[in-house]
């Protein structure tokens, strides 16, 4: 269970505090920004913020968020020396919810498990997320993830992009996904040295490395897929965009 610093909600409209309420399961939008080191620095925080007034606006709700608006909400007095943690933003038609946890460092001999599932209006970061939540609940995060598949073609992870290197080559799945913040900066540095395809279970079994990435995992090399009997043959890759990763990190 999550051990939050602070969650508080607020009325879009004026901003007047209200019970909390996480929103899953609304119409909605939301986007989860790391906090790092001292100050802190929040990662990506532009990125995070283009987007979800770019989802906000698909979604048809007439609000746009800014940094002084979420500085504004977001308690002064938590007196954390050292930050790695996640903010989660959450915005339906007239809430705004915040929530502050540790970010959990994910642990070696990382596993995926495969499932039948496509998220709804996969596009956009949404909040139907109920039925993912379930599953999350039966695994340890910090131990695996679960990777949604549909029609036999991987798509991503339940909170990461998912990357397949073979032969020292970036692929990534062709198909209706959420391409994150950390994979589109990733991809950014690497330039255009990647390919995309349909990837299929035989193209996980092939594998060299697979690799997730994304706001609260970072950059994560798995271990293995028992389902498929796939082990990780090298960590090439891994070490090259964890380096990457890092080194914005301390920036």
């Amino acid at each position: 269970m999550a051990n939050f610093l602070f969650k508080k909600s607020y009325k879009l409209s004026n901003f007047k505090r209200i019970k909390y309420d996480h929103l899953w399961g609304s119409k909605g939008v939301f986007t989860t920004i790391r906090l790092f080191g001292k100050d802190p620095k929040y990662i990506f925080l532009n990125e995070h913020i283009f987007k979800l007034n770019k989802s906000l606006k698909k979604m048809h709700i007439p609000f746009s968020l800014t940094q002084n608006i979420l500085f504004d909400l977001i308690p002064s007095n938590l007196r954390i020396k050292k930050y790695d943690h996640l903010l989660r933003v959450a915005i339906k038609k007239n809430i705004l919810s915040l929530s502050l946890r540790p970010r959990l460092q994910p642990k070696e001999n990382f596993q995926c498990r495969l499932v039948n599932y496509q998220r709804s209006n996969a596009l956009i970061k949404n909040l139907q997320y109920k039925k993912i939540l379930s599953m999350q609940k039966k695994i340890d995060m910090q131990k695996e993830e679960i990777l949604f598949f549909k029609k036999q073609n991987l798509l991503e992870g339940s909170t990461t992009n998912l990357i397949v290197i073979k032969n020292n080559k970036i692929i990534l799945p062709k198909g209706i996904f959420y391409r994150g913040i950390t994979l589109e900066f990733l991809l950014s540095k690497i330039r255009k040295n990647y390919s995309t395809k349909f990837i299929k279970f035989a193209d996980l079994e092939s594998a060299d490395e697979i690799i997730l990435v994304g706001s609260g995992k970072g950059v994560v090399s798995v271990s293995s897929i028992p389902s498929i009997k796939w082990f990780s043959s090298s960590s090439k890759t891994f070490n090259r965009l964890l380096a990457i990763y890092k080194k914005e990190l301390k920036k």
